[in-house]
């Protein structure tokens, strides 16, 4: 059994329409809407988004990625979404001045070939995915977002982010397979990845703290007058992306400067939440 429910493949995804909804935007949410913005900051540094093709992978039926675009005026060259659910052009897009250029519904990225885009995708988002399919199957869309990732393209990245798994903690209920910090780290280079940065996306106060120095506390303390914790934990994640409970890792195929074990034995094991955790080593 894959998961609590026995899936080796979750489709559920966090809605934000829900989450307002219930009148309460918990960390995993908040942490959802940064991770969008800090592409679309990106893009906007140097105007990056001018020359965008997007490959946005398991964005959800709501493509908030695309929303966010379009709402910060940082469309880009193209955008095309991959999901093994059905995907909809959102009512927001119908007289809209710029809208997605293509959907891949019902479509597992894996069983794409290169020649299913026009364009080579030069920016490549894949959000809370792997965490929904088992190890074997993340290792392979490594290989395949590594593998369609524009080669020609000095500027080309990739986008990926996932719990770090905590098995003191546990995994989430319609979580297939949360890994080990370290782990993916290792995952991720050995398809070729050079990491260009690791960014923790929300945090428990009482993994971070004991990292932190006397400013940085005095800081939270303030911040913490007027802040839930939710928005606290997101505020310090990056700075702390090993003791995170999540991260976004930029990728590129620029020479590789390793920041990991060559070797997955190197790293403690079980290296995942899943029962097939082995097969992460290839």
């Amino acid at each position: 059994m894959a998961n609590k429910h026995g899936r080796s493949i979750d489709k559920t995804y966090l809605s934000l329409d829900k989450a307002e909804e219930r009148g309460l935007i918990h960390r995993d949410y908040i942490a959802h809407c940064f991770r969008w913005s800090h592409v679309c900051m990106y893009l906007r540094q140097k105007r990056r988004w001018e020359s965008a093709n997007i490959l946005d992978i398991g964005p959800g039926k709501e493509l908030a990625l695309a929303k966010t675009l379009y709402v910060n005026r940082t469309t880009p060259k193209s955008y095309i979404a991959v999901d093994v659910s059905k995907l909809e052009i959102p009512s927001m897009f119908e007289k809209a001045s710029w809208k997605p250029t293509r959907l891949f519904s019902n479509t597992d990225v894996c069983d794409l070939n290169y020649d299913a885009f026009e364009v080579a995708p030069n920016v490549i988002t894949c959000f809370e995915v792997l965490e929904h399919i088992e190890p074997e199957h993340s290792l392979r869309m490594l290989e395949k977002i590594h593998s369609f990732l524009h080669s020609q393209d000095p500027n080309a990245v990739a986008f990926i982010s996932t719990p770090n798994w905590d098995p003191n903690v546990g995994a989430a209920a319609n979580h297939v397979n949360e890994m080990r910090h370290e782990a993916l780290g290792v995952a991720i280079e050995s398809v070729g990845f050079n990491i260009e940065e690791v960014y923790g996306t929300f945090a428990s106060q009482r993994d971070i703290k004991p990292f932190m120095t006397e400013e940085e506390l005095e800081i939270m303390d303030k911040l913490k007058k007027y802040y839930d914790s939710n928005l606290v934990s997101n505020i310090f994640a990056p700075l702390f992306p090993q003791q995170s409970r999540n991260c976004i890792w930029r990728l590129s195929k620029q020479e590789q400067k390793r920041r990991y074990p060559e070797y997955m034995s190197e790293v403690e094991e079980p290296w995942t939440s899943s029962e097939h955790w082995k097969d992460l080593n290839g």
